[in-house]
């Protein structure tokens, strides 16, 4: 992958949406919303950048977004498993103990107002290496098919898609990204940190004063937006193959919101 792909990736466009009413008349576009929760501050912090830039972004107007904030007792909730319960929760399908409700108490229990999983999208946003993760994927998926969550995962992490926002991402040797090696002998990165990892590193390079694990200046992604979804489409999108290759599906989530 060199220059010519680079070049080539930034005219690939993309195509028509899922989610269209066909009726006599053509074709009507629903009023769709997308509930967005995330794993940590980045995630949040770029999708409400996302929210607040949704002109400049190509976003129609019958498309919100919702960044959902964890309710109280829910602060220090990161693992994807604790993600699922809480969007299911504010969906109204379980209870405050984790017990399943019946389905007509889904629509009075749920906390989003006119939601509609057929055509709302409930997306979980996280990182593909959270700590024994792999033992808690099967559930995760089995409980999102099961109740229409989208889920928006990262492998490594939420810093790769960060990453593509910038050229050449075909610079990078994949391994190394998957891997997302420590700094610790700093023979990569003699300046950096040796308790940072590899795609922060990459990624303050580009964005200076970016740190893992806090709110993010938008402006800085914002313009670079288009070249990031491009760039994600030479790696993996797919939300189950994800589990086991570098790739992201947040681009084809900002792809959907557009659509």
């Amino acid at each position: 992958m060199g220059q010519c792909l680079y070049s080539r990736i930034l005219s690939m466009s993309g195509g028509g949406s899922d989610f269209e009413k066909v009726t006599q008349s053509g074709s009507v576009p629903l009023r769709r919303k997308y509930y967005c929760i995330c794993e940590g501050p980045t995630e949040e912090s770029y999708f409400w950048g996302v929210r607040n830039n949704r002109a400049e972004l190509n976003i129609k107007n019958d498309v919100h977004i919702e960044i959902i904030p964890k309710e109280e007792g829910q602060e220090s909730y990161s693992h994807p498993m604790q993600l699922v319960n809480a969007c299911l929760s504010a969906m109204g399908r379980i209870d405050k103990d984790g017990n399943a409700l019946l389905q007509e108490e889904w629509e009075k229990n749920c906390k989003w107002d006119d939601f509609d999983s057929e055509r709302d999208a409930a997306c979980i946003i996280f990182d593909r290496d959270y700590k024994n993760l792999e033992q808690y994927l099967d559930e995760i998926f089995r409980l999102c098919q099961k109740n229409h969550i989208r889920i928006v995962m990262s492998n490594p992490n939420f810093e790769l898609w960060l990453l593509m926002h910038f050229p050449d991402i075909s610079q990078y040797k994949q391994d190394d990204l998957l891997e997302n090696k420590k700094n610790r002998k700093k023979e990569r990165f003699p300046d950096a940190s040796v308790h940072k990892k590899c795609l922060e590193i990459l990624v303050a390079k580009h964005a200076q004063g970016y740190k893992k694990g806090r709110g993010l200046s938008f402006e800085r992604f914002l313009p670079h937006i288009d070249l990031a979804v491009q760039q994600a489409k030479l790696f993996c999108e797919d939300e189950r193959k994800i589990c086991d290759y570098l790739g992201t599906a947040a681009g084809k989530l900002i792809q959907d919101m557009r659509s």
